[in-house]
């Protein structure tokens, strides 16, 4: 980032002297390209913009207008500011006449109330320059390697992810769905994807959000990794779209945005795809020591109309199972029948009718918690989460069983209801889960 008069001004060495801002207040923001001690009148000539000038005065005119015209060959040049110290020319204070010009024109004037070398403003002012410069070449540098080394993945996953974007947003959308089932049926197949007549499976990977680290070098690449290497979406895709070739499974491989990685399996009319799911799952968790990314896998579909909704269902499972990562746990994979109740009631979030059954529910003991600065939704949830036992729930809680138990008996109370009712526990349980979905 270039270095901006606001921080010249707060460096330690111009600090010491005493710098007071007198003119031009708005444009501190200003970034500073290099710094010139000047005594001399006819300036605009030596400049090229972006200065900061430092002078002692000594050489201004004596006359206001010779002053307004100083003023304005610096501010037609576009310099950054004019700093000038006092006790050379200038006593106590800038001349009005200057200081006024400069306002008229946001050209930021700075009195430096105590003596300090211009040499050691410009070599520290030049230094951090310098070292902002290196920076932003070597961010400039590293950006064009890593642009460099992905460009052979980029153009085919680029291509893939252009058709399953396309397929997603459907007939008649900015995106651009070809005009006819066939254009895109003919342009899948161009990619090596057959799409008549098989059926289509849509396969979502959801990055988990925190760093993944790689275990073996990426698929489809030479060389070793660093072992806290953290693998972005489009080395996932990649990592997909080999484990589909070497499973032989025709697909389209792509990105679909920051986090989630999409593909479209085109499979034999009633194969079963689970053993190539689990592949596909092996082979991403073999990127990772700790958390590995999660698939949500579609029912098939039988032709390209139906892409749309197959996309949406395995984006939602695999959505929802990343945030709930030990429903189900050990599964490499998963369906929406996999995620049941949970499932369901992502699917119906944004139902009013939804919203409206767990505020009925909860809305007076959320209220209460809101009021008394208390947690009974969350101890609620602890003992129906344990399903009902009281002693369980409270040692999760890490609470006293007496505590705990008066806590129920509140809750019992804000709610009037008996949880040892089956019913009652049922239908908060699912209030909570709905509004713990609402929540996300």
């Amino acid at each position: 980032m270039p270095l901006s008069l606001r921080e010249v001004l707060d460096l330690d060495v111009v600090r010491r002297g005493s710098p007071h801002v007198v003119a031009g207040a708005g444009r501190l923001d200003v970034p500073v390209r290099w710094v010139h001690a000047l005594e001399l009148t006819d300036v605009g000539r030596l400049l090229r913009g972006g200065e900061l000038v430092l002078s002692t005065g000594i050489a201004l005119p004596d006359s206001p207008a010779g002053l307004a015209s100083y003023v304005a060959s610096l501010a037609d040049v576009g310099i950054a500011g004019l700093a000038v110290e006092l006790g050379r020319r200038y006593t106590s204070a800038l001349p009005a006449a200057l200081v006024t010009a400069a306002e008229a024109r946001s050209l930021p004037v700075v009195e430096l109330r105590r003596e300090v070398a211009f040499i050691e403003i410009t070599e520290a002012v030049h230094a951090r320059i310098i070292d902002e410069l290196h920076l932003s070449r070597a961010a400039a540098a590293l950006a064009l390697g890593q642009l460099l080394t992905s460009r052979a993945e980029s153009l085919e996953r680029q291509a893939h992810r252009t058709l399953i974007s396309a397929l997603i947003e459907g007939p008649g959308s900015v995106g651009g769905f070809p005009a006819a089932e066939s254009e895109a049926t003919a342009r899948a197949r161009a990619m090596g994807v057959e799409v008549t007549g098989r059926d289509l499976v849509a396969l979502v990977v959801r990055l988990p959000d925190a760093g993944m680290r790689t275990a073996e070098p990426p698929l489809g690449r030479g060389g070793s990794a660093a072992a806290d290497a953290q693998p972005g979406v489009l080395d996932v895709a990649e990592a997909l779209a080999s484990a589909c070739r070497a499973a032989n499974v025709p697909a389209l491989v792509g990105a679909l945005d920051d986090v989630r990685v999409g593909a479209l399996l085109s499979l034999p009319p009633g194969a079963d795809d689970d053993k190539q799911l689990r592949t596909f799952a092996a082979r991403l968790a073999a990127w990772s020591t700790e958390r590995v990314p999660v698939l949500g896998a579609s029912r098939p579909a039988g032709s390209l109309r139906e892409v749309r909704e197959i996309f949406r269902e395995a984006r939602e499972v695999a959505d929802l199972a990343s945030r709930n990562p030990g429903h189900a746990a050990g599964r490499p994979y998963y369906r929406l029948p996999d995620l049941r109740l949970r499932g369901l009631l992502h699917l119906l979030r944004e139902d009013t009718r939804l919203r409206a059954f767990a505020e009925r529910e909860l809305g007076p003991l959320l209220s209460y918690d809101a009021a008394h600065g208390t947690t009974l939704a969350g101890d609620l949830a602890a003992f129906l989460e344990a399903g009902g036992n009281k002693a369980l729930a409270a040692s999760r809680a890490h609470l006293a069983r007496p505590t705990f138990y008066q806590r129920l008996a509140l809750i019992e109370r804000v709610l009037s209801v008996s949880l040892a009712d089956p019913e009652s526990r049922a239908s908060l349980h699912v209030a909570l889960l709905a509004h713990q979905q609402s929540r996300r």
